[in-house]
């Protein structure tokens, strides 16, 4: 099912790249938790751990994307790129 008002897609923020960013995890990733009776929501975690299907982005990929150490502009710009991702993986998983 699409992502709607009333089940919306959980939102990137700042935040959530800064996270990823400066995770001393190995090979961590920004990845979308799917709770059995929550919404789902974004987390960091390292890669060994998570499901292939739900990474939505590893840092490896951030770097290369916003460089070594983005500033705030270069961040907001990718929010909606990374968006769009999520919400097609939610779609996608069905909630």
């Amino acid at each position: 099912m699409e992502p709607t008002l009333d089940r919306p897609a959980p939102q990137v923020t700042a935040a959530h790249l800064r996270t990823l960013l400066d995770s001393s995890a190995q090979r961590p990733v920004l990845y979308i938790s799917y709770g059995e009776d929550t919404e789902a929501e974004l987390d960091v975690w390292a890669a060994g751990l998570v499901h292939e299907a739900d990474i939505v982005l590893t840092r490896a990929t951030a770097v290369d994307l916003l460089g070594e150490e983005p500033n705030s502009q270069a961040i907001a710009a990718s929010l909606p790129k990374i968006q769009e991702a999520v919400d097609q993986m939610i779609s996608v998983h069905g909630l």
